[in-house]
């Protein structure tokens, strides 16, 4: 029997009244919220002038399916300001098969004022329920992008619409029980050009240019997992005006759209569309997508990945997907006579290596142990041991040394370095170590790990350890 829909926009109860989800007969199929964000997002600061988001939430894009779709921003960010004060929420159609919701949202500040229409509908050809979402924005005060102190000259500016990321993706960095099933390796879209746009999902690949407009009708897909492929549309004016940029932390998708100074001067009103991408559509982005530019850091194609226990003979080449049940990220190069050794090394030919002539510091550093880059949650007794053996010849300065601090994401350091011991001169294997105790500062959701030289000579890092502890 063909579906039938039935939407509702429901509000429960519990401890007290404030879940608001959208129900499709007694499927929940979407969760309305207006409230601070959860750890880890929050602690990555990108939050920090926008305490209450207003969001749609854990998207189901077909009956009885699981969410697809983490999360949907139903406010714009216009540079300084963003419209996220929360004016009203209303709805029509309750109990039919065409839902609209819309959510009136103001910047605290009376700049502007955003109208947000959510329309949900049941479309059986493709076996997807269809959100269709106009963006209204009326801008009280154009003249506030005037300013050539923030804007420059340029006549064109850019604001974003919405920044949507998908469930599932990342994968986990490092294996851990309970983790989430990794199941996607792409991102896919049709740009402007007539071509078939890839990014294939590692951390490192997002420099890869992205769309700077969309095909009338063009796509913005997640692929592949059989059936269970999201993806965004986008048609007319909104196609021609929305410019793409991905984040290399949790792969969510910046939609900004461009307009004239003058055009600020009347409402404006981008649409989109999500809904499910079927199988078929998606292997045939896949097969025709455009060869996948080259992707280097600090001259490397290939970098380290980082495993909890590992002797470096692991690699992310960048321009690949990762492979398995995890999403790791790299080990990074940091000044002059980084290596990636793969002739010498403790216990097999691999190694992390640093040679120079010059003083000062150079490391192999990774900033994502932690809860707020894609794993296990911390708590109050959360504390880290960090093992390395070293290897050095002739170094001098200030030595060669593992470290490890808590970390905050896009806030200068502030957390002490606690140091191994530092090694000057020559040394054979020896075994370093560092620990770091909790509680975790409550601001913080990473560890930063060092590998480091400070000074001239040669260094070899290799067999390093990182164990999450807990203290008594």
């Amino acid at each position: 029997m063909p579906h039938r829909s039935s939407f509702s926009l429901r509000t429960l109860g519990g401890v007290c009244a404030g879940e608001r989800w959208i129900y499709d007969g007694d499927e929940p199929i979407a969760q309305l919220t207006d409230a601070i964000v959860e750890q880890p997002e929050q602690n990555l600061r990108y939050f920090d002038a926008i305490l209450k988001p207003v969001e749609l939430r854990k998207l189901k894009l077909k009956p009885g399916g699981r969410p697809l779709v983490a999360g949907v921003q139903l406010y714009w960010k216009l540079g300084p300001v963003a419209t996220t004060q929360l004016q009203s929420v209303t709805v029509d159609g309750q109990g039919g098969e065409r839902l609209v919701v819309t959510v009136i949202t103001t910047t605290p500040e009376g700049v502007a004022t955003s109208r947000r229409e959510v329309a949900i509908s049941y479309d059986g050809a493709l076996g997807s329920y269809i959100y269709d979402i106009r963006a209204h924005l009326d801008i009280h005060s154009p003249e506030v992008f005037d300013n050539p102190r923030d804007f420059g000259g340029d006549d064109h500016i850019s604001f974003e619409y919405s920044d949507p990321w998908f469930c599932d993706i990342p994968g986990p960095v490092a294996p851990f029980d309970g983790m989430w099933q990794k199941r996607y390796t792409h991102l896919l879209a049709e740009p402007a050009d007539g071509t078939i746009w890839q990014m294939p999902l590692n951390h490192m690949a997002t420099g890869i240019p992205a769309p700077r407009a969309f095909a009338d009708g063009g796509l913005f897909a997640v692929g592949y997992d059989p059936g269970n492929n999201p993806a965004f549309e986008f048609n007319g004016d909104t196609a021609a005006r929305t410019a793409i940029g991905v984040c290399n932390w949790g792969y969510d998708i910046h939609l900004n759209a461009r307009y004239t100074r003058d055009e600020l001067h009347a409402p404006i009103c981008p649409e989109f569309r999500i809904r499910l991408c079927p199988d078929e559509k998606v292997q045939e982005l896949m097969r025709n997508a455009s060869p996948i530019p080259k992707v280097a850091f600090a001259g490397f194609t290939e970098l380290p990945l980082y495993e909890r226990k590992t002797s470096f003979a692991t690699g992310l080449k960048l321009d690949q997907p990762t492979t398995g049940d995890t999403d790791p990220w790299p080990w990074l190069p940091y000044g002059e006579g980084a290596e990636w050794c793969r002739t010498e090394g403790r216990s097999d030919d691999n190694s992390l290596k640093i040679s120079k002539e010059t003083p000062g510091p150079t490391e192999w550093a990774l900033d994502r142990e932690g809860d707020g880059a894609w794993l296990e949650r911390w708590d109050l007794n959360t504390s880290y041991r960090i093992s390395c053996y070293i290897k050095t010849e002739n170094v001098a300065g200030r030595g060669s040394f593992l470290a490890v601090r808590w970390g905050i994401y896009n806030y200068p350091d502030r957390y002490p370095y606690i140091c191994s011991q530092k090694l000057i001169g020559t040394h054979d294997w020896t075994l370093v170590q560092a620990e770091i105790h909790g509680p975790p500062p409550p601001e913080s959701s990473t560890l930063y790990i060092m590998l480091r030289q400070d000074g001239s000579g040669t260094t070899f890092f290799d067999d390093l350890e990182v164990e999450r502890i807990t203290d008594p």
